[in-house]
């Protein structure tokens, strides 16, 4: 096996991603090597505002991330944010940018206004706003003015 130097190197960067009618998605990390098939991006999170979707942002972020094509595998762990208040971290897991679908491998935790989700191998779906997931704990948050809740398995 031939090692590969990479073509390109970036320290503390930002791209942008930009579609017919708006930046769709702004990456920033502390650096980047780009290789003849595949990019090693450090440092990394990209921030997605959605102006066709009452104005939501979302970010996802890893301390590491390989990037082939339209694919984002995250091997240290990935945490994603939305602003109505849900985030997931993963254990690991691969991001596809075309079908808007997450893969989590491992353990996760959900958090959402609504309750905490503990469990396995999450896969969240952008477009349908679907999560699902195997070997899931929950405390679901019943009446949040006194800030009882019910734990359970689903």
């Amino acid at each position: 096996m031939t090692e590969q130097w990479p073509k390109i190197e970036l320290n503390q960067f930002s791209m942008y991603q930009i579609n017919t009618d708006f930046v769709d998605m702004k990456v920033e990390g502390s650096g980047a090597l780009q290789f003849d098939d595949y990019e090693i991006l450090f440092g990394f999170l990209a921030s997605r505002y959605n102006t066709h979707s009452k104005r939501t942002y979302e970010y996802i972020s890893g301390e590491e991330v390989i990037k082939t094509g339209d694919i984002y595998t995250f091997p240290q762990g990935v945490v994603y944010t939305k602003s109505d208040g849900g985030s997931f971290w993963s254990e690991n897991g691969v991001y596809d940018y075309q079908k808007e679908i997450f893969k989590g491998k491992g353990d996760f935790i959900l958090s959402t206004l609504e309750g905490n989700f503990e469990g396995k191998n999450i896969i969240y779906n952008r477009k349908s706003q679907n999560i699902q997931a195997i070997d899931i704990v929950s405390k679901i948050f019943l009446d949040t003015n006194k800030n009882t809740s019910k734990k359970g398995k689903k």
